[in-house]
């Protein structure tokens, strides 16, 4: 996107965006809620040319999105971090199925991001959080390279309250008890946790699928970083391999203006806001009550229950 935008013009879009309270509706495609905007396009999106050599970052959001994009725009990058650092993470790695309100795109004459996509080199680093089954199929059949990554879904609960409070978004103003509800149905924005989990799961042993846990990367974020490396294709020195994990330990990324999202979303603007809140394991634990934690226990043995995918308590 950097092609079209500065780190200001993205700033001040997102600031039209957000600070305009703009409502924010839900729509459904092929079953699953999404923003009204991202229903309107999905027929296109659908039919977006993939390139064999695109490698994809796919999460269900706040499952540690913004930190494996960096790791892998650092790779791919071949670990030139001052060419990286020249523009921010949210320009490099393009959020596919991301919509301005079309009043926001004009102020810069700015095309859907999908179609900012189409015009970026080779090979491309590409985000998207939508259900694998509402991925362009050509991904499945050039078999480009998919990084997913998975969250216990008790911090990605914790993670995703936050953010919506944050930007308004559809569960602001509910409390932490109802907002459990309604992300743990089928009607929160990207359809269900476990569904969009284990598409992926399941796909955990093809070669162009690579599934990551983020409690892992935060064990051993220098042989995760070292694990996405060779999947991509990179053989990169050790010297490398270690710069990267110093570019993209939490503490840098949230100090780097040009990885932190709070750079571009205006939430530096307000105390006590920021999108790179704290990104631990086990925050969870000083939010659920000992029932709420009881019921999310039973509903992710009930749903992922015979699958193999497991987490920690």
């Amino acid at each position: 996107m950097d092609m079209y935008l500065t780190t200001e013009d993205f700033r001040e879009m997102m600031r039209v965006m957000y600070t305009d309270q703009q409502p924010y509706t839900l729509g459904e495609y092929e079953g699953i809620p999404l923003a009204s905007e991202v229903c309107e396009i999905m027929d296109e999106l659908r039919s977006f040319e993939v390139r064999a050599d695109d490698c994809w970052i796919v999460t269900y959001p706040k499952a540690g999105t913004t930190w494996v994009q960096e790791i892998m725009s650092a790779v791919m990058h071949d670990g030139n971090l001052e060419e990286v650092n020249k523009s921010h993470s949210m320009l490099r790695v393009p959020y596919f199925e991301q919509t301005f309100p079309e009043e926001v795109r004009r102020l810069k004459n700015l095309p859907t991001t999908h179609r900012i996509a189409d015009e970026m080199p080779s090979p491309r680093v590409i985000k998207s959080h939508l259900p694998g089954q509402l991925l362009p199929p050509q991904i499945w059949t050039k078999k480009a390279k998919i990084v997913y990554v998975i969250r216990n879904p008790k911090d990605l609960m914790v993670s995703f309250f936050h953010f919506e409070q944050m930007l308004n978004l559809k569960g602001a103003g509910l409390s932490f008890e109802e907002y459990l509800g309604y992300r743990n149905s089928k009607k929160a924005s990207y359809g269900s946790w476990w569904d969009h989990y284990l598409y992926f799961w399941k796909r955990r042993h093809q070669p162009n699928v690579l599934v990551l846990r983020f409690e892992d990367l935060k064990r051993d974020l220098r042989g995760n970083v070292e694990i996405i490396s060779q999947f991509l294709g990179k053989a990169l020195s050790a010297k490398t391999l270690d710069d990267i994990t110093e570019h993209c330990s939490f503490i840098n990324m949230k100090n780097n203006p040009m990885t932190n999202p709070d750079s571009l979303l205006a939430a530096d603007e307000i105390p006590g806001r920021s999108f790179m809140r704290k990104g631990k394991s086990g925050n969870w634990k000083t939010h659920f009550t000992v029932a709420q934690n009881e019921s999310m226990d039973a509903l992710i043995k009930e749903k992922l229950h015979g699958t193999g995918l497991t987490f920690d308590h």
